[in-house]
């Protein structure tokens, strides 16, 4: 599926969700997706509200699949996280298996084992290689359902993006607390503010509004400060779930604000930043289960995009190898 291709499909996938057709949570999602991916696009949110308003307007379709197409070209990570949302791959069905297979008390088995249209081996009698083969046969089954299982039941907490990206829950305060940077991931010449820190439960909202809590297990930040009188403050906040980071990530995106929307590159899910003055830049990323921000200011009107890019992009590495099951290690990168 081309650019192209791929707008038109979730232009009707908002249309249909628009009006209540069938989609469900895969329309709402979709919905969700566009209109956060949008918010920083010229008329991007007006593009989806006007065909929620009218799903069946040539116009407002048109409007929004060039507002897409144009992201599309541009972001091929949202692009391919789109397609798997809306075709996402199918499992295959159950084996079937017939024939039969008799292991008497001797240890001896004869018969046939099908798995499908294919027959695996024909034992003969008092065959032990057979046998063997048969036993390696259903040890891989067993692996198989149990891997399923596992994938089904959340067994880890954790799945793969269509990226290849890992995706997992981080229940563990621990490591939440080491994706906020320490003093060996800054670039030289910062200092430390104030180390590590990480709060959990009803704690970890304290420094946030309340309305914001939902879905949070911890939070983790830390500060550093420069010879220049710069700043910047991390906060990373880690979700039950990438449904409740995406929701956490809108809400904290949609607060007014009267700072000016950056062009900066897309990190992770989705990304955006702002210049609140000239003298302070925020960014803010969502990284699969966790959402990340980072604030950056000067003494006086020195606030620096490229800092604040940096910054941001070595927090959203950080997020990500520790859903990959690693110690975080990215530093930040400052050019000059």
């Amino acid at each position: 599926m081309n650019g192209e291709q791929l707008a038109t499909a979730v232009v009707e996938a908002v249309a249909r969700a628009a009006v209540g057709a069938a989609g469900g949570v895969v329309g709402d999602r979709v919905v969700d997706l566009v209109r956060g991916r949008l918010r920083s696009v010229d008329r991007g949110e007006e593009a989806v509200a006007e065909v929620e308003r009218t799903p069946d307007d040539p116009d407002a379709r048109a409007l929004l699949r060039g507002k897409l197409a144009a992201v599309l070209a541009q972001d091929p990570a949202f692009a391919a996280y789109l397609t798997s949302v809306l075709a996402p791959p199918r499992p295959a069905g159950p084996p079937v298996n017939t024939g039969s297979v008799v292991i008497d008390r001797g240890g001896r088995a004869r018969g046939t084992f099908v798995l499908g249209d294919q027959t695996v081996t024909r034992i003969r009698k008092g065959d032990p290689t057979a046998l063997a083969a048969v036993v390696a046969v259903v040890f891989v089954l067993v692996l198989a359902v149990y891997g399923l299982a596992r994938i089904v039941l959340g067994g880890d907490d954790a799945s793969s993006g269509a990226d290849g990206r890992r995706v997992a829950v981080l229940k563990d305060a621990a490591t939440v607390k080491a994706i906020a940077p320490d003093l060996h991931s800054m670039p030289t010449g910062w200092t430390a503010e104030s180390a590590p820190a990480v709060a959990s439960g009803e704690e970890a909202c304290s420094a946030l509004e309340v309305s914001l809590c939902g879905g949070i297990l911890s939070t983790a930040q830390s500060s550093f400060r420069n010879a220049f009188d710069q700043s910047a403050f991390f906060l990373v906040v880690a979700c039950e779930s990438p449904g409740a980071a995406q929701r956490f990530y809108e809400k904290l995106t949609r607060a007014p604000s009267t700072g000016r929307p950056l062009s900066v590159p897309a990190l992770g899910d989705q990304s955006s930043a702002l210049q609140v003055s000239d003298g302070k830049g925020l960014a803010y990323v969502q990284v699969g289960t966790v959402v990340v921000a980072v604030e950056e200011r000067g003494s006086n009107s020195d606030f620096q995009v490229a800092t604040l890019e940096a910054l941001a992009k070595m927090l959203a590495e950080r997020a990500q190898e520790a859903q990959n099951g690693h110690a975080p290690a990215a530093r930040a990168q400052l050019s000059g």
